[in-house]
This record gives structure tokens, sequence and C-alpha cells, in this order.
């Protein structure tokens, strides 16, 4: 990557990188990716520029998300602090639970790339780079998923390695808003626990 759009490439970690966002289902396959935009750009904005927000409007199914997500009707994202004593009092234990529970669930997406990552060394940071231009490993990028995919679905076990997991960092940057739809759905599945 060279040029004036080598920056953004840069992602908050300090390194080249390409922003990937996924879906993946409960048997660690990715339903849904994209895989376009350089390491700089704000997940909000992928998620917002890309088919999930179509897709999910004509559903009744509901998507797990970071807090680097804005919080929507189908896409639940956990809480943050109280915002206030009263929240802090009366809900603390139902957010720490609903928290727990979230946080349990979208493991399974941690877990999904850490298996992608294993497989396809070229993918994780101490398999080295990419050495091409980013089209080309927006390209290289898209085929591991689907050969990841491929394995899945073929049942390929992974090759046992004496290597340390693959790390799992998070986001905490979006603004989750008190005047969203997501907000009200999320406040009734807490008063499920």
């Amino acid at each position: 990557m060279a040029g004036d759009e080598e920056p953004t490439f840069i992602c908050r970690k300090g390194f080249h990188a390409i922003n990937v966002q996924a879906v993946v289902d409960a048997n660690l396959s990715f339903t849904n990716i994209v895989v376009r935009w350089p390491g700089s750009t704000n997940d909000s904005f992928i998620l917002t520029n890309s088919s999930l927000p179509n897709i999910m409007e004509g559903t009744d199914g509901w998507l797990l998300g970071d807090s680097g997500y804005p919080l929507k009707k189908w896409l639940l994202t956990p809480f943050a602090q109280p915002s206030n004593q009263q929240e802090q009092r009366s809900y603390y234990y139902l957010l720490l639970l609903y928290n727990r529970a979230h946080c349990s669930t979208r493991n399974t997406v941690e877990r999904a790339f850490g298996v992608l990552k294993s497989r396809f060394r070229c993918m994780h940071k101490t398999g080295g780079t990419l050495q091409f231009g980013s089209e080309k490993c927006i390209k290289i990028i898209e085929c591991c998923f689907r050969l990841h995919n491929k394995a899945i679905l073929d049942k390929i076990p992974l090759q046992a390695t004496n290597e340390a997991a693959v790390p799992v960092f998070h986001h905490h940057a979006a603004y989750q808003g008190n005047d969203n739809d997501g907000l009200t759905l999320r406040q009734r599945i807490t008063q499920r626990f």
C-alpha cells in the first residue's frame, strides 16, 4: 500500500490492516462478510454501508455486536457502565447478567476468527503480512473466509499446533444513544434475567 491512501490502512493498533465485518453462526461458519474497507474505518460506518441493515430489517432475528457497533432493534450490544444512580441500583445485577450472556454468546464470533486465523496464518500477525496491494489482499482474505467455510462444512479438523491462542481485541467506541428501538428491546430482554 503506497501513495495517499496508505495512512487510512493503519488501524487503531498501529499496523496496516483491512477492517473486516463478519456474521458468524453457531457452527463457526461466516454467513456474511464485508472485506473492503481500510483498517482505520469505523465499524459503524462499515455496518451502515453494508447489506446487513436491509437484510436484518426484514427479519425477526437479532445479531449480537460488540460495543463498537450501534444499538439497533436487530443488533444487540452490551450495556456500558450504568449512566445514573437509579440504573446502577435497580438494574446493575440484571445488566451484569445480560452482559455476561451477551459476551458468552458472542464468543462464538471470537472462536470463529481464532479458527480462521489458525487455519490461515497469513490472517494472523504471527504469520507475517500479505505483501500485496490492497485489492489483492482483499481477494486473499475473502478466499480464506470461503475456504474456512468449506472446511467447516466438510468437517476438516484443524491441525494441532503448540502455538498460543489468538488474542481477542474489543472495540468500545460507538455511540449507543437513548432514542433508539434497540434500547427498548435490550431493556425487555434484560428483564428476562
